[in-house]
């Protein structure tokens, strides 16, 4: 089975190092990796020197360099083909890459959506690398997208405004995630139980909301919304006070829905907003089930 490696600039590699890519390749079985440049230099170095000679440790090794611009490969006996810039059949599809394998070699697989933007975030501090690897994750063909000048950019002031009448209210939103709603009804549980006004930044987690996922601040303001028919408070109500009023009738949708079945309600919620499409916020209701 062939041992695949590819150069991703600006990918997190997966193989870094020379020892790296010899403990890999120690196994038979099918392998695709990401690697860094200085294995990049290695490989290229190595078979310089080696002027044509087998390298037998490196048998059925497939080298993509430069993003996939470059390829050499050695056959079953560890001879190395001549380089070349025609992509070959073994050459994978970069973001599909990066949405199976590099997933995979780096443990986000399976991670809820919750714990996968968290892991990604904490990965990624640089907002370029975080670019960059999204515009592979999620094939957004960033290079091609044409940012207009500054002075485009901005209407002339006599045009500010919503002139149009549009609506600027969020629209409804869900996760298709149990888990993540689950978690987000206790959380919302257990706030009310102490009488505390239950903020979107302590039903999301995040202190600053600025940093929250959008989806998640819109699939909770949604689920919100369906359980007591108002959004969760803002500064404003939570300065009015009398957090006990606010929370009293949120204990009892909440205990019935517990009666009910948190799950068998979700699914009925979430099919609900599927059928409402792209209705606003401030026109989503949810009736309880019967």
């Amino acid at each position: 089975m062939p041992h695949i490696f590819i150069e991703l600039k600006g990918i997190k590699p997966g193989v870094e190092t020379p020892a790296d890519l010899s403990y890999v390749i120690k196994d038979d079985k099918h392998t695709v990796f990401s690697m860094s440049a200085t294995v990049v230099e290695w490989i290229k170095g190595t078979v310089d020197f080696a002027g044509g000679q087998p390298l037998t440790k490196l048998k059925n090794c497939c080298f993509a360099f430069d993003d996939g611009k470059e390829f050499i490969e050695f056959d079953s006996k560890g001879k190395v083909k001549p380089s070349t810039t025609v992509t070959p059949d073994w050459f994978p599809d970069c973001g599909k890459f990066m949405r199976e394998q590099w997933l995979k070699n780096n443990e986000m697989y399976d991670l809820p959506v919750v714990d996968f933007i968290k892991t990604f975030l904490d990965t990624f501090d640089d907002v370029k690398d975080r670019r960059r690897h999204c515009d592979l994750l999620f094939d957004l063909h960033l290079d091609q997208v044409k940012i207009p000048p500054v002075s485009d950019a901005h209407p002339p002031a006599g045009k500010m405004g919503n002139k149009n009448r549009l609506t600027t209210q969020p629209k409804i939103h869900d996760l298709n995630s149990f888990d993540i709603f689950d978690r987000f009804f206790e959380r919302l549980a257990e706030t009310v139980e102490k009488n505390q006004f239950p903020t979107m930044q302590i039903l999301t987690g995040y202190e600053n909301l600025n940093k929250a996922p959008t989806p998640l601040k819109g699939a909770m303001r949604t689920w919100f919304r369906a359980i007591t028919g108002e959004l969760p408070p803002n500064n404003k109500r939570v300065d009015a006070g009398n957090s006990a009023l606010f929370c009293a009738p949120i204990r009892t949708t909440l205990q019935q829905i517990r009666q009910y079945g948190k799950e068998r309600y979700y699914g009925e919620l979430s099919q609900a907003i599927q059928q409402a499409g792209e209705l606003t916020l401030d026109k989503f209701t949810f009736r309880f089930p019967r």
